[in-house]
């Protein structure tokens, strides 16, 4: 009943005053209708049938968008709609100018808004950053343990947004808003199956802890399990690895349990805390090298909100959060028998390169062909005649002097990962004594109050307090080294009263960090209303991206670099638009354009390929802004050229696209419509390079043909270089829900590197070329059909990839180093089938079934 009611109620939504109704349909509200009133109204009310709504947007996202930002607000009714089971998807399918970073499937993945990288985008959680701050073990992303079930609203806000919420907005801030408790008594339990074995149940209950309704908890809980699509082609594996048994299932699991607490002081003042905790399980073996590789991830975030009003015209909120994520993974690599390398070949004085030479010489001087693993055949260790050793085709046993393992051959798995910068123990193994779980604590403060001086005057002042240490087992010898930042800001807002429908902005933030510079940072907002529906706006400034624990020097083997500086974006963003009526609906077109650069990006590198003279014999990337300390002192520090600088390069990414949004609102229709053009360019490192002769490594005169050789930069990897996607619901009754969520995506490049992307044929032709990873239709859609005499029963029919369309979420471009014919030096850098290219598939078409009753 509620989410229909709110659904209804949001069709039937009207605004105060003539602003009212040109900033909320522009903030991608598709289901808003519009109307006008008396203009003594606050501009903060959202009125819903005579209700002031504030479940679905948040004041911020209105303030935001009153001076020139877009925002979008996707509501829960829109969530529900697409069956999403995992916040990758959503934001794939919902979210404007949005391109998912690795495989969703897989269990990580980031958020990308309008060209940038994950460093650029800051996802929230109820306030809480999600933005990994390092570990020595992998990445962990936040993203991954948002439940979608629990999801009210997400709001975007594009452009940079550091200024209120600190580093790493610098193209945009994504707010996850989950549901609340409000003092009433109500809930969800739903269940959701389907392909790949996938089951769920989920659910959540509100309810007051008083009779008066001030004091109400939340709790809810969520449990997902399936064992995935196909995730790699058999091609996609190495021999090796495939006879290892690297192609199997990926299956995924998820388990979530939390709570939230709501004391509502009076109309003014609640005070809010939550906390859930997390676990996401999954693999991630790659099919150039890793065999089997479980990661298990656990993710604790707890948050605190204040908010009141002293007055009319002054207001304050709070919030405080706490985080520990962390990760333990195994990983099990290929073993395979390799050339002995201590044998010099008596014809070149070196060693063997090629296992047919050092097959001959072992023949002919009595030593062992291959890889003796199991010298004694008689007596054995193990009794039976499979359990404790491999054997050939005929049954022999393998790895016996007499019939040793065959160079180039899978002798089976091996952990191979250890904390070379730690204890030297091994780390990705199973259990006690070999695996040991890696991650960071993350915490901070942010307040801010506002003041609205008189009609046309209002300011807001905030400071915000951020800290992160790494929270590792010992093993791994990480610095102890906290990192914080505490910043200050300040935005002046103005309706301008000789300029009608003028609205500016203009605020600054000063940040002061402990492990690097400081940082001042400011912002603009520009709104102009004009007749007839029309409008103007821009937003833009500046943002930063903080470095994470391995970038500042707490690990042991990267050296600390006490030159680095932040990455900084700079950011500026335009709009033009109209709102209006239609065939008895509402509708918002607007078309944008949005010019970003980002410097100091972060680069990493051993130090002899960092510092000049540190290694004569190799050549300095000219792109690095040379950390004139470090390069002066590593020795002293006890760091050897092999160990690993962080440092900024000199080249800058320059991105800039156009948008068209456009969403309408009917009776029994609603559309959400985005494209984004996106020119996101890096430099090309293939600039300029001569081309290598493929076969006999020749290195030639010309440089490497076609765009890849004469253009000094290039679309970034992964970053499609248009997209369109939107979401048609279509609802013939109040029980009925039909809905298609299209995405059509042009291309997308996954770069081959190095020689692979110089190697040409006797035509002069690149042999090995990039792999586009775009360029593909999809379209899921559901059915939804509401039962029961308050439409308390839901039940939805999701239809995935609708047209089977055959595609890539993401790109992998390796080699065949550890393929037998890579081991036995048959295939070298100078062959083209040395190289090759893979995908991570995108589902086939697959059904679900979801149930849902709400209470």
């Amino acid at each position: 009943m509620e989410h229909t009611e709110t659904y209804k109620a949001l069709c039937a939504l009207r605004r105060r005053t003539p602003f009212i109704n040109a900033l909320m349909v522009s903030v991608a509200m598709p289901t808003l209708a519009i109307a006008q009133q008396a203009p003594d109204i606050k501009v903060e009310e959202i009125i819903v049938e005579g209700q002031v709504v504030t479940e679905q947007i948040s004041e911020i996202a209105v303030d935001f968008a009153r001076f020139g930002t877009q925002v979008q607000v996707i509501n829960s009714f829109e969530i529900e709609t697409g069956g999403f089971t995992n916040f990758g998807e959503l934001a794939s399918g919902l979210i404007r100018g949005a391109n998912i970073g690795y495989s969703p499937d897989e269990g990580e993945f980031t958020i990308r808004i309008d060209g940038g990288t994950d460093r650029d985008t800051l996802l929230l959680l109820d306030g809480v950053p999600t933005f990994d701050r390092g570990t020595p073990l992998e990445t962990i992303w936040g993203a991954t343990v948002i439940d979608p079930r629990m999801i009210e609203s997400v709001e975007i806000f594009r452009g940079g947004q550091s200024l209120y919420y600190g580093g790493n907005g610098g193209l945009g801030v994504v707010n996850v808003r989950y549901k609340e408790p409000d003092g009433t008594n109500k809930g969800q339990f739903g269940a959701y199956a389907g392909s790949f074995k996938t089951r769920e149940i989920y659910g959540n209950y509100t309810f007051p802890i008083d009779q008066e309704g001030r004091h109400s908890l939340m709790v809810f809980g969520r449990s997902y399990e399936t064992d995935a699509h196909n995730l790699f082609n058999e091609e996609s594996y190495v021999d090796t690895v495939l006879e290892l048994g690297g192609k199997h299932e990926f299956p995924y699991s998820y388990n979530l349990i939390g709570a939230k607490y709501l004391f509502q002081v009076d109309a003014d003042t609640e005070f809010r805390l939550g906390g859930q905790f997390g676990t996401v399980d999954f693999r991630d073996s790659f099919p150039n090298s890793h065999v089997f590789n479980p990661n298990y991830t656990e993710f604790p975030i707890f948050d605190a909100k204040f908010k009141t009003r002293f007055s009319d015209r002054i207001g304050f909120e709070a919030e405080a959060y706490y985080t520990e994520p962390k990760l333990s993974n195994t990983e099990v690599d290929a073993q395979i028998c390799r050339i002995p390398q201590g044998v010099i070949n008596p014809a070149t004085g070196s060693r063997f390169t090629l296992a047919s030479d050092y097959e001959a010489f072992a023949a002919a001087n009595g030593l062992p062909i291959g890889c003796v693993t199991n010298p004694e055949s008689s007596p054995r260790a193990d009794g039976t005649s499979r359990d404790g050793f491999y054997v050939d085709a005929n049954g022999n046993i393998l790895g016996t002097l007499e019939n040793p393992f065959r160079i180039g051959d899978p002798m089976g798995t091996v952990i191979q990962s250890i904390a070379g910068f730690g204890t030297g123990i091994p780390t990705k193994g199973y259990g006690d004594g070999t695996q040991f779980k890696a991650g960071y604590r993350d915490y901070g403060a942010n307040a801010r109050a506002k003041i609205e001086w008189t009609d046309y005057l209002e300011t807001v002042v905030g400071a915000q307090y951020t800290a992160y240490q790494d929270a590792s087992a010992d093993v791994y010898g990480l610095s102890n080294q906290t990192v914080r930042s505490t910043g200050v800001y300040g935005d002046v807002r103005a309706e301008l009263p000789l300029l009608e429908g003028t609205s500016v902005s203009f605020a600054v933030r000063n940040d002061f960090n402990s492990a690097f510079q400081d940082e001042f940072i400011w912002k603009y907002g520009i709104r102009q209303e004009l007749p007839g529906g029309f409008y103007l706006r821009s937003n833009g400034g500046t943002s930063y991206s903080n470095p994470t624990l391995t970038e500042t020097g707490a690990r042991p083997d990267r050296a600390e670099n006490a030159s680095l500086e932040t990455q900084r974006v700079e950011n500026y963003n335009f709009g033009a638009g109209i709102n209006g009526e239609v065939w008895g609906g509402t509708f918002n077109i607007e078309v944008g354009y949005f010019d970003t650069v980002i410097d100091n990006l972060f680069g990493t590198d051993q130090i002899r390929d960092v510092c000049p003279g540190v290694d004569p014999f190799r050549t300095i990337n000219p792109n690095i802004k040379t950390p004139t300390e470090l390069c002066a002192n590593f020795a002293s520090l006890g760091l050897s050229p092999l160990d690993t600088a962080v440092f900024n390069t000199l080249n800058k990414q320059d991105i800039e696209g156009f948008t068209i949004d456009i969403a309408l609102d009917l009776d029994q229709w609603q559309l959400d419509l985005s494209y984004t053009d996106q020119k996101s360019l890096e430099p090309n490192p293939v600039f300029g390079a001569t081309a290598i002769r493929a076969g006999s490594g020749q290195v030639l005169t010309t440089v490497v043909p076609g765009e890849a050789g004469s253009n000094e930069f290039r679309q970034s990897s992964e970053r499609p270089e248009w997209m369109l996607s939107g979401l048609i619901t279509y609802t013939p009754t109040d029980r009925w829900i039909l809905s298609a969520n299209p995405r059509l995506q042009g291309p997308e490049a996954t770069y081959v590197q190095n020689t692979a992307a110089r190697l040409v044929d006797a035509n002069g032709n690149r042999t090995n070329p990039d792999l586009n990873i775009g360029d593909y239709f999809l379209l899921n859609a559901s059915v939804q059909y509401l039962m029961g005499d308050n439409l308390e029963h839901r039940f939805m029919l999701r239809i995935v990839n609708v047209t089977d369309e055959k595609y890539f979420e993401r790109g992998g471009a390796t080699d065949q180093q550890l393929s037998r014919a890579g081991i036995r030096g048959e295939l070298g850098p100078n062959d083209p089938n040395y190289y090759y290219t893979y995908g991570w598939n995108g589902k086939p078409r697959s059904f679900w079934l979801q149930y849902e009753y709400n209470f």
